[in-house]
C-alpha cells in the first residue's frame, strides 16, 4: 500500500467516525437527551417576578401530549416524582395553543378529575409518538378512552362541562403569568422556571438543585446572592478598618514598653548612695 492508498484509507476512517458522531449526537439531540451547541451544563433557570412558595415547595411541570420531547421525558419524570422529598408537592398543567392542544389539554383534566391519569396518561402518549395518532375530533378521543375506566359518553359529557371550561381558562392564565416559553418546563416554588433546552438530564438536574436549595432554607435566585455577596464585601471592608484601626494602638503599646524598659536599664546603671541604701 502506497502512501496515497495509507491518506486515503486514514482520511475515509476520520471522516467515518465524525459521521458516526454526529449521528449519535443528533439522536440524542433529538430526544431531548443531550444539550444543543451553546447551552450550558450548570444550573441554568429564570427567576420570575413573585412570592416564592415554599410551604409546601410547589413544582408544576408544564407540557403538552403533542410534545415529542414530553413523551421522551415521561418514564425519567415519574422516577424523579417517586423520589421527591417530604414538603414537595407535584402537579401537571396541559398548556394549551391551537385547536388539538386545547383537546389535548381538556383530555387530561378530565383524566385527571376522574382518577384516571394512572392508567391513560402513558397510553396517551404512547398513541400519539408510537402510533402516529391524531387526534382530531373530541369523539375520536372519547372512543379512545372507552372502556378504559369510562365510557365514551361520560367523557364526552366531562370534557364539555363547566369544571373542565373553568379549570382550562385556570391553567391558561397560569402558564401565560408564569410565562411558559416552551415545554417540558418545571416551575419551581412557582418563581424558578427550568427550561429543557440544556437536555432533560439537566432540566430534572437543575429543578433537583433548586428544591434542595430551598429545603435547607437558601434563596437561590440572583438578587439574593448579589445581596449576599455584598454582605461578604462589607464585612470584609469592616474587618480591614479594624485591622487598621488597631495597628496604631499596638505601635503605642509596642512604643510604652521601649521607654519602660529603658527606665528600668537607667534604674539599673545608676550608683546607689549610702544614705539611700541604709535604713535609719
Amino acid at each position: 500500500m502506497n502512501k496515497v492508498e495509507r491518506f486515503r484509507v486514514v482520511l475515509l476512517s476520520v471522516l467515518g467516525g465524525i459521521v458516526v458522531v454526529l449521528l449519535v449526537y443528533g439522536t440524542l439531540y433529538s430526544l431531548n437527551l443531550a444539550p444543543g451547541i451553546g447551552t450550558t451544563t450548570g444550573p441554568e433557570y429564570r427567576t420570575l417576578d413573585r412570592d416564592l412558595q415554599t410551604n409546601p415547595i410547589t413544582v408544576v411541570e408544564f407540557f403538552s401530549y403533542a410534545c415529542p420531547h414530553c413523551a421522551n421525558l415521561e418514564p425519567m419524570l415519574e422516577d424523579w416524582i417517586d423520589d421527591l422529598p417530604e414538603n414537595v408537592e407535584f402537579s401537571r398543567i396541559h398548556v394549551s395553543v391551537d385547536t388539538l392542544t386545547t383537546r389535548l389539554a381538556k383530555t387530561y383534566l378530565v383524566l385527571e378529575s376522574q382518577s384516571l391519569l394512572e392508567e391513560n396518561h402513558r397510553r396517551v402518549f404512547e398513541a400519539i409518538h408510537d402510533r402516529n395518532v391524531t387526534f382530531l375530533s373530541d369523539d375520536q378521543i372519547a372512543d379512545f378512552m372507552d372502556g378504559n375506566g369510562i365510557d365514551s359518553e361520560r367523557f364526552l359529557s366531562t370534557m364539555d362541562g363547566y369544571y373542565i371550561d373553568r379549570r382550562l381558562k385556570a391553567d391558561q392564565e397560569f402558564a401565560s403569568n408564569a410565562e411558559v416559553l416552551g415545554v417540558p418546563a418545571l416551575l419551581i416554588g412557582d418563581k424558578f422556571m427550568v427550561s429543557s433546552s440544556g437536555g432533560i438530564r439537566q432540566l430534572l438536574d437543575t429543578s433537583e438543585w433548586l428544591i434542595d436549595e430551598l429545603l435547607e432554607g437558601r434563596d437561590p435566585s440572583p438578587e439574593a446572592e448579589a445581596d449576599d455577596s455584598d454582605s461578604l464585601s462589607i464585612d470584609i471592608a469592616e474587618s480591614d478598618l479594624e485591622i487598621e484601626a488597631a495597628k496604631p494602638i499596638e505601635a503605642d503599646s509596642n512604643e510604652a514598653a521601649s521607654e519602660a524598659d529603658a527606665e528600668a536599664d537607667q534604674s539599673s546603671d545608676s550608683p546607689v548612695t549610702e544614705s539611700e541604701s541604709s535604713t535609719p
